[in-house]
């Protein structure tokens, strides 16, 4: 049944008023005329007049027509096909594709007539088949995501009266997220039939690489290897690491049927700077399922090694060379210390603008004091805002109102400080238990161990933190927690910063002996406070170096199936956002080359959606351009591979499936169970469903409904200049 409904977005009483109006004037205007004329020509004058001011004032109610469409809508059940790569694997008895074959002929689906039925099939996208034919499904996807179809059921229910989904699937998903959260939105059942088996083949795989993204010349850094092993018992594993071509290492592991999951930890000490390709492979083990899932790749990014720190301090303090130890217990670090003298004086060395721009980590140690020279702060402001990091440690004499024009490098804003000296313990948050600067302890003890730091000074300070900052720690005094923020750290706008506020952080290494006693099942003596430090140390060399010209893929290592993505960001030389650039990237691998101009997003933001780009490895280089000036350039590598995810893991997720089926009222079946399909299919009554669709027509937007007005306007302008009445 269909309808018509009009409406106006004005009220109908004031286009009705409008509308006696006009007929009322019209009627009394060509009542009397002069010269006068026959009363057939003044009913068609009056009634052109009145027409023409009608459609008028309907054009200037903003008229709506609302078209209302019911239908009776059958039923209708959905067939999802998982379409994987790993629907088609076969070992010893077990056969995907031909269970998948016989569950679907016993189940009659083919032939099925109670209800209209519909065919999709799924990996990484979904694909509804306009004919189904079973042989229509290759089995030839690179990855798995069941909530995919499940998320467009759920958009196109409300005009598809779907009341049924039948799903085939190993339930081992590899993209997406979990599809119970989906399923459980749906509120339609899910008859799922399962696939496969839970007992593995015969098997080793390289499941995981973990290192850190950036590392530094002459700085051996983890690279941390996960390995599962399916029925290998008594076998000696060897594990390769490369970069690039060249073979660094190897090691051997010893496999055995008792164990599935090993770990194995390479040293990897770069020579040089650039893009490193690190790759690390196993060796092909007689009897292997398959070798495609030997090997993984990480691209790290190799820098300069020497990492140089600046410490500024209003005088010396014993927390200077307390902090300096730490920092130069890490090889490849430099430390400069300025220590002011008496008013703007410094023993030596003095402050050196060219040193402040090669260091990237700056340490304030009771700084400012109230005859801290300005400039400092200016030069290490300039030096924050390219993105180099920054820790706070007061001392009793900071001059806060100096330092409050400076706060926008720092984590917290001062509220008051009144320098009142007492002593205190930090309380650490439990709440970031797994925070890498928290990590002194490996297993669940870091906050118990932090919280029984010696205590240190602190002064009657009040701060806010900034928004974006976390605080880590806060203020305890007589085991009562204050609130009151001890340590904060935030990482914003590519900079990071962290404030201890308190001092005599000496104190941890001088009073830690204590921690012996206090702590359990500890055999050695452990300096907490100093590994604390130097987690920060770490936590803020991690900050990418900021450049005028950024500009980069937004991943380093791409599956094939992914769409590879370049991101720029462009400022000035005053750290400006650039807009209406011209950013060209080009792209190369081996002898192929092609170039990509990226859109512009807004304030110095630019990006570009290359697609998916076939396996290999690939170079590019960024230019940017204003005007026909080249204001710069950025250069880099990336890796496309084809996805192992497929073959990540053979063991069937029978239990994900019920928890599918149980969660919607439907029912989960094995691949030889289908004739219990067949026969719940043609027991079930589904309703048809009355579906209504609404849809709007702006008839104000029409330019014929003005058009008409003002035709019939012309037409009236004619006659009366024809009859002399102009």
């Amino acid at each position: 049944m269909n309808k018509i409904i009009f409406g106006f977005n004005i009220p109908i009483t004031i286009f009705i008023v409008l509308t006696l109006f006009s007929l009322i004037g019209t009627y009394f205007y060509y009542r009397r005329l002069n010269p006068q004329l026959e009363r057939k020509n003044r009913i068609l004058l009056g009634t052109l007049r009145f027409l023409a001011l009608f459609f008028l004032f309907f054009f200037l109610a903003e008229p709506i027509a609302t078209i209302v469409q019911s239908n009776l809508e059958k039923p209708k059940i959905l067939v999802l096909f998982d379409n994987s790569s790993s629907m088609r694997m076969k070992w010893e008895n077990i056969d995907k594709k031909q269970q998948t074959t016989l569950a679907y002929n016993v189940s009659g689906l083919g032939d099925f007539k109670k209800y209209p039925i519909e065919f999709w099939g799924f990996d990484t996208r979904t694909y509804p088949f306009q004919d189904f034919y079973f042989d229509s499904l290759r089995f030839e996807g690179e990855e798995t995501n069941i909530s995919l179809p499940l998320q467009r059921i759920q958009y196109i229910k409300q005009e598809e009266n779907i009341q049924g989904i039948i799903l085939f699937s190993d339930g081992i998903y590899n993209s997406g997220e979990n599809p119970i959260y989906s399923a459980e939105k749906i509120g339609i059942p899910i008859y799922t039939i399962g696939i496969g088996d839970t007992v593995p083949p015969k098997d080793i795989l390289i499941s995981n690489i973990i290192t850190s993204e950036i590392g530094f010349v002459g700085k051996t850094q983890p690279i941390k290897v996960s390995i599962k092993s399916h029925q290998f018992d008594k076998t000696s594993l060897k594990l390769m690491l490369y970069e690039e071509q060249s073979l660094l290492d190897q090691k051997i592991i010893e496999l055995t049927n008792q164990l599935e999951d090993y770990a194995v930890v390479f040293e990897y000490t770069p020579k040089t700077e650039g893009f490193k390709k690190i790759t690390v492979r196993a060796e092909n083990l007689p009897q292997e399922f398959t070798y495609e899932n030997n090997s993984q790749t990480q691209m790290v990014k190799i820098l300069k090694s020497k990492r140089k720190y600046i410490i500024l301090s209003g005088y010396p303090n014993p927390d200077i060379p307390y902090i300096k130890s730490i920092i130069s217990s890490d090889e490849g670090t430099e430390v400069v210390s300025y220590i002011q003298k008496y008013g703007e004086e410094f023993y030596e060395p003095r402050p050196s603008r060219k040193e402040f721009e090669t260091a990237e980590i700056f340490v304030l140690v009771g700084f400012p004091i109230a005859s801290s020279p300005t400039y400092l702060l200016d030069w290490v402001r300039e030096e924050s805002l390219r993105g180099k990091s920054i820790l706070f440690i007061p001392n009793l004499n900071v001059d806060y109102k100096k330092l409050k024009p400076y706060e926008d490098i720092l984590p917290f804003n001062v509220v008051s400080n009144n320098p009142r000296e007492f002593t205190f313990f930090g309380f650490f948050n439990p709440a970031y238990v797994g925070h890498p600067i928290l990590n002194v302890e490996s297993g669940a003890e870091n906050i118990k161990i932090l919280n029984q730091l010696p205590p240190i000074f602190r002064t009657e300070l009040f701060v806010k933190p900034k928004p974006e900052s976390e605080v880590l720690a806060t203020v305890k005094v007589n085991d009562v927690e204050l609130k009151e923020p001890f340590l904060i750290a935030s990482n914003f706008q590519n900079r990071k910063s962290v404030a201890f506020l308190g001092y005599g952080l000496y104190r941890w290494r001088l009073l830690g002996f204590s921690l012996k006693q206090l702590l359990e099942n500890k055999t050695k003596e452990e300096d907490y406070g100093s590994i604390l430090i130097s987690n920060i140390f770490k936590w803020l060399s991690t900050t990418e170096e900021f450049t005028r010209i950024k500009i980069k893929p937004s991943k380093t290592r791409y599956n094939r199936t992914e769409n590879v993505v370049f991101n720029a960001q462009i400022f000035d030389a005053a750290f400006s956002p650039i807009d209406n650039a011209l950013v060209k990237v080009k792209i190369a691998k081996g002898e192929q080359q092609f170039e990509t101009i990226l859109q512009q997003v807004g304030s110095g933001l630019y990006t570009s959606q290359l697609g998916v780009l076939a396996e290999g490895d690939y170079t590019y280089l960024g230019e940017v351009f204003v005007g026909n000036n080249k204001i710069g350039d950025a250069s880099g590598k990336f890796i496309v591979e084809k996805s192992n995810l497929e073959f990540a893991d053979f063991r069937s997720k029978f239990e994900l499936l019920r928890y599918l089926s149980r969660s919607t009222n439907g029912m989960f079946f094995y691949w030889n169970e289908t004739k219990r399909l067949k026969d719940e299919l043609n027991n079930i009554k589904l309703d048809e469903r009355v579906t209504t669709k609404r849809k709007e027509i702006l008839i104000w937007n029409s330019f014929p409904l003005l058009f008409v007005s003002i035709l019939l306007f012309a037409i009236e302008w004619f006659i009366r200049r024809q009859k002399g009445l102009l």
